[in-house]
């Protein structure tokens, strides 16, 4: 089944918890998976974004760690405005590798 975590929880998140769960009629422990596999999706994003922004991954490896395909990766920089890391020497090498997959 997985894995059982306990946490302590302040006693307004436990009621903002109990509210949901009222208004989705569901238990509390299905709400909390739902609330955490929200936020660890957006941890990873914004972790990625963060690390590729900073220049420490690129655009493929940033797109792998968010769980995100390129393309929706490229319209998260976009969306957060975030510029590519993209330079005229990339653009060169980029050229190159054209080139030698036209001649093969």
């Amino acid at each position: 089944m997985g894995k059982t975590l306990t946490s302590r929880l302040p006693d307004d998140m436990a009621k903002k918890i109990e509210e949901i769960a009222e208004i989705e009629k569901l238990d509390k422990s299905s709400v909390i998976r739902r609330l955490l596999d929200k936020g660890i999706i957006q941890w990873k994003e914004e972790f990625a974004l963060k690390l590729y922004q900073d220049g420490e991954v690129s655009i493929g490896r940033a797109a792998e760690i968010s769980s995100l395909n390129i393309w929706e990766f490229l319209d998260k920089l976009a969306e957060k405005k975030i510029p590519l890391n993209y330079d005229t020497d990339d653009f060169i090498n980029d050229v190159k590798t054209v080139d030698k997959l036209l001649d093969e």
